[in-house]
Order: structure tokens, then sequence, then C-alpha cells
């Protein structure tokens, strides 16, 4: 049997750094790196603060819930990243949100109505705030494709929430490179070829790992501006 590598500090921080090679490229390629990262709908299945299966806050780890038995189904996962400015500065303290379905396709959120059954040992939500560096990482497993209805399946993603500051709401998704449904999403080929690539993620393998994927997904805020 092989082993589950767990995530470490300095693993997210090598990681993020190394995807982040280019913030030290100046001019043009700084200017497009750090530009706004593209928007994407909420979606109907975000847990607010009135949803009684709403977890605890700030917990990062959504492979750990209460009352659970075991691991979730699924591939488990670590996904980091570096939350920025407009001028790739990190930006500290951020609330970053994240919700999925679970290896099923199925959300937490008591509206899904996704026949499929929901895992008693996966979350589905977790938050955290960004450290010094900006950065962020939670533990988490791979999301389901689920259908929506007309022939339309919705690929694997990752549902992201992030605010604070002087900093407007995004709300984004991360995708996984290789999917099959990814060229006929919808709500992903909205934006355009180019800006679709930074979604896109694909795995990065951290040293001394045998079968855990670390997905680096960072991101980009836009400040608010004065009006002229």
């Amino acid at each position: 049997m092989m082993l589950q590598g767990r995530i470490s500090r300095r693993d997210v921080l090598r990681a993020a750094l190394i995807s982040g090679a280019a913030l030290a490229v100046p001019g043009r390629a700084l200017a497009e790196l750090c530009q706004e990262t593209p928007h994407q709908e909420e979606g109907p299945f975000y847990l607010n603060a009135y949803d009684r299966t709403r977890p605890m806050p700030h917990n990062n780890d959504l492979t750990v819930a209460t009352g659970a038995t075991g691991l979730p189904e699924g591939q488990i996962i670590d996904v980091t990243g570096r939350v920025t400015d407009e001028e790739c500065r990190p930006v500290k303290g951020a609330m970053v949100e994240v919700w999925q379905a679970n290896a099923r396709g199925r959300y937490r959120h008591v509206a899904d109505p996704n026949p499929a059954p929901l895992d008693p040992n996966f979350l589905g939500f977790g938050e955290t705030i960004t450290d010094e560096n900006g950065m962020y990482s939670f533990k988490t497993i791979k999301p389901g494709a689920y259908p929506v209805g007309g022939g339309w399946v919705r690929p694997p993603h990752v549902h992201f929430k992030v605010h604070g500051g002087m900093f407007h709401m995004m709300f984004t998704q991360m995708y996984f490179a290789g999917e099959e449904h990814n060229r006929n999403d919808f709500l992903l080929n909205e934006i355009a070829k180019d800006e679709r690539k930074r979604l896109i993620i694909e795995p990065s393998r951290r040293p001394g790992s045998y079968t855990a994927n670390l997905y680096v997904f960072n991101i980009a805020l836009q400040p608010f501006r004065p009006r002229t």
C-alpha cells in the first residue's frame, strides 16, 4: 500500500514561489500575471451564515467532518496558492472560502437536487486567512462532475470566495486539467481562451509524496479605486 503524503508549510511555500516565479519578471509579463483573476458565478450552493449545515469557521481541512468514521471517498488533494494585488504584492489577512461537491458530485447544501449520496466523512466547505506572504492552503478531495440538466455536465471544480481589505470581493472557480467536460462547460467557456487557462490547473507532485497531488491556484484581486 502506498503512503499518503502530507503537506507541510515548506511544501506550500516552495510550490507557491515556484508557480509564481514570474513575479520577478518586470513589465508586461508582470502585468499579465497579476491582472485580476477571472470572475465566475457564485453558484447556488454556497453555505451562508444562516445555513445550519455550515461547519465551524477557519477550518481548512475538508477531510475532517464532525462524526466522521473514516476518510472521505475520493482522491485526497492539497490546494494552495498566493493572494496578491495587481502589482503582485501579497494580500495579508484576506478571507479565502472554498466549497465543492464530494467525489460523487453532491454538495452538502440542503438545496442540492443531485440524487447522489452525501459523504458523511467530507465537510464540503472550508475557510482560512492568508498569512503575511498572502498564502493560503486547504486539504480536500478532488470533486466529482455532476449533471445540471439539458445534457450539461459540470466538470470537477472548486468554488472560491476571497475578500478583505480594500479589495473587490472575488468569486471564481478552480478547474482540473484533463477533464473531459471542461471543453463543453458553459461557465468556463464564457471566459476568453487565454484567461481560461488561469483557472485550469495542472497537479504538482511534491517531493517525497507517492499518491498526493498538490494544486497551486494563485488569485489576484482588484483594489477599490476612488471615483474621479
